[in-house]
């Protein structure tokens, strides 16, 4: 059963993208899926901690939010042209080509990236280097750090595409990938949701720099920063963002934190 505050702020309902663009009281947001961040509910609306999030800052600004879902691509080039004004769940690392049109709230939360592979896999990961000529499973549109984007452009490692994160712990299972980068937040609500078990995986290297997690918005909402970071940081004091974390983010890999 969701917490109180959670209740409280699904209240705010969810619609459709703009078709005419946003009007300057009205927050569009739209992210591709990233369970427990963000993802569609069971009525179809946003639901996941960023939307959370996103639902008490426009409640505290008086302004209204409309949530959609995009292919990272696809979202990438509507919030250029303007018809996305927040992207709810991201992070500068990885928003480069919109650096000229995009500004960021403070951090909220952070995201680790990992390598995960089969339990049976023998050997120490300590760089990319180290996982020379294995076949990894990514997301279309995502960029890798830690020299990873570097060795799939190189043909050092061999990337291969997925939709989902589910489709790509269904391919580490069955064989058909050595290897798969993903959140921790996401690996372990995925399994938890498939009934997979963690001692099924490994951990077997992870990213030297987490990621910040912010809202990002559209440069012609700067001049609403200041009111915006304003009320993070009291979800911050008053407990919501623990809330938050504690009711759709389960526990860290147990690997994770033990290895």
């Amino acid at each position: 059963m969701l917490c109180a505050v959670c209740t409280a702020l699904l209240a705010f309902s969810a619609r459709p993208v703009l078709a005419g663009g946003p009007s300057p009281q009205t927050l569009v947001a739209v992210s591709d899926e990233w369970a427990p961040r963000i993802m569609p509910g069971p009525d179809g609306s946003a639901d996941g901690i960023c939307p959370m999030v996103l639902r008490q800052v426009a409640e505290d600004l008086g302004l209204d939010v409309e949530f959609g879902f995009m292919p990272k691509p696809r979202r990438q080039a509507a919030f250029r042209r303007g018809e996305i004004n927040v992207v709810p769940c991201a992070s500068p690392m990885w928003e480069g080509m919109l650096s000229d049109v995009a500004v960021y709230s403070e951090p909220f939360m952070m995201s680790t990236e990992m390598v995960l592979v089969s339990t049976g896999t023998t050997g120490v990961f300590r760089s990319v280097h180290d996982f020379a000529g294995l076949r990894f499973g990514t997301i279309g549109g995502y960029v890798y750090h830690d020299g990873f984007d570097e060795a799939f452009e190189s043909g050092m490692l061999r990337r291969e595409d997925a939709y989902t994160v589910t489709q790509n712990l269904q391919k580490l299972r069955a064989g058909r990938i050595d290897a798969m980068i993903v959140d921790d937040y996401e690996a372990a609500y995925w399994m938890h949701r498939a009934g997979w078990s963690e001692t099924d995986f490994r951990v077997a290297y992870v990213f030297a720099d987490p990621a910040p997690i912010t809202l990002m918005l559209h440069a012609s909402l700067r001049d609403f920063l200041p009111r915006i970071n304003a009320s993070l940081a009291r979800m911050r004091a008053n407990g919501i963002l623990r809330a938050l974390f504690a009711e759709y983010g389960p526990q860290k890999l147990a690997t994770h934190l033990s290895r």
